[in-house]
């Protein structure tokens, strides 16, 4: 515990690092003035949430930066990459979808994308919502004939596959299908489609039915009337996204104690396109450090920088912010917290909606105080963390875990465990298993533990998982474990079930968390199974690896036809030695066949 500063700090900007036990970093914060700011935390007087940060950690270090703006890049830096407890790091970044065009490319392809790089090609978007990024690829696909697989366009596949059948392709990926000179004027159409740039797609096309009409290429005519009359009636333009223009996001904090919400709306060209919302609970930061952080790594891997930022109050850090957000945009993006007009009204209508979403929360938590006081804790049941064992026939044995906080299933916590130690079709080992390199991992980590441990199962599959927590060396979590059959709360070992009805609130919630466990270990098993079954044959080929049968594949598209191809032939795709050995293989399970 850190009762006084334990080191004299200088009067400049730089970063704070409050380390723990095992030295790393708890907390990272920045400051134009270290010493006035690090003396703030060892006053007589101080919040709750500082106390604990004083509780926890054992020593400080500083980094003495030349400007506070260093210190501000600094400081996001080091929370990407030592994840401290107290501070907040967001796990659901979110990625708008994109259309990629290389143009540089002999035979260029419309490609679906999160990602821009440094490569010289054209992206198109953001696509808001996502689904307008797959409507946008299948338009061009049926109305250009385009390609949008993932085949390389190198003329190396046998044949066409079935969207050349169908009038869909243009095939560019075998040889002599297409000439360039004419799929580039097709992929020219693409690019003018998803430019937005309507008339001047009309009047080609219009131009090259006419020329085809002419020249009785009365198929082709025929092409471009359909195409035609498609670009005069879609309506899925989008603008290319570094001319883009019209883009601002608004952001409004509501919260209490340690429990925050954070709502956004993305405006495109005026109009609302997208929503998000993001919960954060137990937070150990003051309110203006926790809206400042969250906004700076929202930005930090985003593609997409607004032209302008509104947010519902003002942050300290808030000139640092705008200056952040211009540096990755490459112009001026100011940072606005209007209280009036309409950017103001918007702000207002997003605080109503994260204080409903707070409340809603809220109420969620309260359902569960039957359970909470049936098992004398004193905290309330924030969160859940739930395992489920899956297997068939002792075949593709998993563990799953999800997690449930506040109301909700957070997605991106979910975890599944591939047994190393246990035997598949030992559920009390699996689960013992699982629970210990779930919290052994989650201590190294210094994440933070749940409230409450869920179990798929009775008393027994209880204890194992307690067995566990005593493995990995965890702190004390209480656990339940869930019968399906009666739908009846047992503690590990238990004799009775704890007096809950089954339609009680905070049984439904509970069932509906195991519920998910379950079903997110089926699906695991399923995978794996059939995975298993669907492997193919080759493999059995001694020297034949996975790569090498997937190139096979590709180039032969069935096994019955890679047994049939000339020894030659295999040998400059796999080398001699293991043609020759499929060449044996061949024989050997044909002579199988023969005397079954």
């Amino acid at each position: 515990m850190l009762k006084k500063a334990p080191i004299k700090l200088p009067e400049a900007p730089g970063c704070y690092i409050f380390r723990g036990p095992d030295k790393k970093p708890v907390y990272v914060g920045k400051a134009k003035n270290l010493r006035s700011r690090v003396s703030s935390y060892f006053l007589k007087h101080v919040s709750e949430k500082v106390r604990k940060l004083r509780a926890e950690a054992v020593d400080l270090d500083f980094v003495v930066t030349g400007s506070e703006w260093e210190a501000f890049l600094l400081e996001n830096n080091f929370i990407k990459q030592f994840h401290p407890r107290f501070n907040v790091l967001l796990r659901d970044d979110k990625t708008y979808p994109l259309i990629k065009i290389n143009m540089k490319k002999p035979f260029p392809k419309a490609e679906f994308t999160r990602r821009i790089e440094k490569d010289g090609a054209l992206y198109f978007g953001p696509f808001v919502p996502s689904s307008y990024a797959r409507k946008n690829l299948k338009a061009i696909q049926e109305f250009f004939m385009v390609a949008t697989c993932r085949d390389p366009l190198d003329g190396s596949r046998p044949r066409p596959c079935l969207l050349f059948e169908m009038g869909k392709c243009l095939a560019p990926c075998v040889t002599g299908k297409v000439k360039k000179e004419e799929y580039r004027r097709r992929m020219d159409e693409v690019v003018l489609f998803l430019e937005g740039k309507d008339k001047e797609l009309v009047d080609l096309v219009d131009k090259r039915m006419k020329e085809s009409a002419a020249a009785q290429e009365y198929e082709t005519a025929a092409h471009y009337r359909d195409l035609l009359a498609a670009a005069q009636s879609l309506e899925l333009s989008q603008s290319i996204v570094t001319n883009a223009s019209g883009h601002a996001d608004y952001y409004a904090l509501y919260g209490e104690g340690e429990r925050y919400v954070i709502e956004a709306f993305i405006v495109l060209d005026g109009k609302v396109v997208d929503r998000t919302k993001r919960r954060f609970d137990r937070v150990e930061l003051s309110r203006e450090e926790l809206f400042e952080t969250v906004l700076t790594q929202i930005y930090s891997n985003s593609e997409f920088i607004p032209d302008a930022l509104y947010i519902s109050e003002k942050i300290g850090g808030q000139s640092l912010v705008s200056q952040f957000l211009s540096e990755k945009k490459g112009k001026k993006v100011e940072v606005f917290s209007p209280k009036s007009g309409k950017n103001g009204e918007l702000l207002k209508t997003l605080l109503r909606n994260a204080e409903m979403e707070f409340r809603l929360n809220l109420r969620e938590s309260q359902k569960l105080a039957p359970l909470q006081k049936l098992l004398s804790l004193k905290k309330e049941i924030r969160r859940i963390e739930a395992f489920d064992v899956s297997h068939f026939q002792k075949e593709a044995a998993y563990v799953s875990m999800v997690a449930w906080q506040e109301g909700r299933l957070v997605k991106t916590d979910y975890r599944k465990f591939k047994l190393k130690e246990a035997e598949s079709g030992d559920d009390y080992g699996a689960l013992k298993e699982a629970v210990s390199r779930r919290y052994k991992r989650l201590l190294v980590e210094g994440g933070a533990f749940p409230d409450l441990l869920l179990i798929d199962g009775g008393p027994n599959q209880g204890q194992s998982a307690l067995e566990g927590l005593k493995l990995a060396g965890a702190p004390d979590i209480p656990v339940v474990a869930l019968a399906k059959k009666e739908e009846q709360l047992f503690l590990p070992r238990g004799k009775e079930p704890l007096p809950l009805a089954k339609d009680s609130p905070s049984m439904l919630i509970v069932r509906s968390i195991r519920d998910e466990a379950h079903r997110t270990a089926i699906s695991a098993n399923r995978r794996q199974i059939n995975k298993n079954r669907f492997t193919s044959p080759l493999l059995k080929v001694k020297g034949l690896g996975e790569k090498s049968v997937k190139k096979l594949i590709k180039r032969y598209l069935t096994t019955e036809n890679v047994m049939n191809a000339p020894a030659g032939e295999l040998e400059k795709i796999v080398g001699k030695r293991v043609a020759a050995r499929i060449m044996e293989w061949k024989k050997e399970r044909a002579k199988n066949e023969r005397e079954i």
